[in-house]
């Protein structure tokens, strides 16, 4: 089993990298986001591979930049109907903080938002997930509990005024930690535009 890949970057295209290692060539299939994050031909590279063989014995590496994208993809994968292009969307659309926030809350509609995933799939990937997905530790990621009670709204309303939905959540969970469980939306609000802003 392969576990991660390092090397050297020898060529990529729209959806696929070659990583050098040692002399030999790892075709890697990657996010088209992935691609434009790597460094420039030549240089060292590392991807965490989910190995993947197909009944007809076809073996495909997909690689990631961060264990926690790899830990999604992978738990994707467990539910039935969920094969590696699905997988690959959800890694596309969600962050892993974003996906076990919805697995957790039961939020369908956030799920429906990655291509291809329809109401009907998203509610079975929540009941075979929610049981277990807060033992899915992300790296620096806030305790599991404190993301799910953030307000949903407010964090709405933070997107709508520019901010990016992961900044979003992180700046409501940072003034609900200082104002407390019984502040006010209005004071919330207020408070996590200056985390966003900074």
């Amino acid at each position: 089993m392969i576990s991660y890949i390092k090397g050297v970057l020898a060529h990529k295209d729209t959806k696929q990298v070659t990583v050098d290692v040692n002399g030999v060539g790892y075709a890697v299939d990657v996010l088209p986001r992935t691609l434009t994050d790597l460094p420039p031909i030549g240089d060292a590279v590392t991807f965490y591979i989910h190995y993947h063989q197909t009944r007809d014995n076809k073996i495909t590496l997909y690689g990631f930049i961060s264990r926690d994208a790899l830990k999604v993809f992978e738990l994707a994968l467990t539910v039935s109907g969920v094969g590696p292009t699905l997988a690959q969307n959800i890694v596309a659309r969600l962050s892993p903080l974003q996906f076990q926030r919805a697995i957790h809350r039961g939020d369908t509609a956030a799920l429906t938002r990655v291509p291809r995933l329809g109401k009907e799939l998203a509610q079975v990937m929540i009941s075979k997930l929610k049981k277990n997905i807060t033992k899915m530790t992300l790296e620096g990621a806030a305790d599991i509990e404190n993301i799910v009670s953030l307000d949903a709204e407010v964090i709405e309303m933070l997107i709508n005024l520019g901010a990016p939905e992961l900044q979003a959540e992180k700046a409501v969970e940072k003034a609900q930690k200082i104002l407390g469980p019984s502040a006010k939306r209005e004071d919330i609000v207020q408070h996590a535009l200056r985390y966003v802003q900074n």
